[in-house]
């Protein structure tokens, strides 16, 4: 039997957690789903996401690169700071062999309206 990878979602649930859009988002840049990857991100970095050398346009082009030259993923370790309105998470860097590439990233996530989303993301 085929080993099935369960679907990438297309939406974001409105009552998602910091790590499950943490999560999202990097399967999401790891997977090439630009469209549901700027979802993850805060409505201001969605605004300039697509100007060359902004913030996010760096983080989608480093994160695929690692992704596809390196088959970089992702793994959640722990949470570092969560207070009401924002949040700060590591992930760990995985090799495709499952050892760890250099020290775990951090991603900074803020409460909008739409629920949680990325302010600033690590690759």
């Amino acid at each position: 039997m085929a080993n099935l990878k369960p679907q990438i979602p297309k939406v974001i649930p409105p009552d998602a957690s910091p790590r499950q859009v943490a999560e999202l988002h990097y399967r999401s840049i790891v997977e090439g789903e630009r469209p549901l990857w700027l979802e993850t991100l805060t409505a201001e970095n969605r605004a300039i996401a697509s100007r060359k050398g902004s913030s996010p346009d760096f983080w989608w082009q480093t994160g695929r690169r690692y992704a596809t030259q390196y088959g970089i993923t992702y793994r959640f370790q722990r949470v570092d700071r969560e207070e009401p309105e924002r949040c700060k998470l590591f992930f760990y860097r995985l090799n495709p062999d499952g050892s760890q590439r250099g020290s775990p990233v951090p991603i900074h996530l803020v409460r909008e309206e739409e629920g949680w989303r990325v302010e600033i993301a690590s690759y």
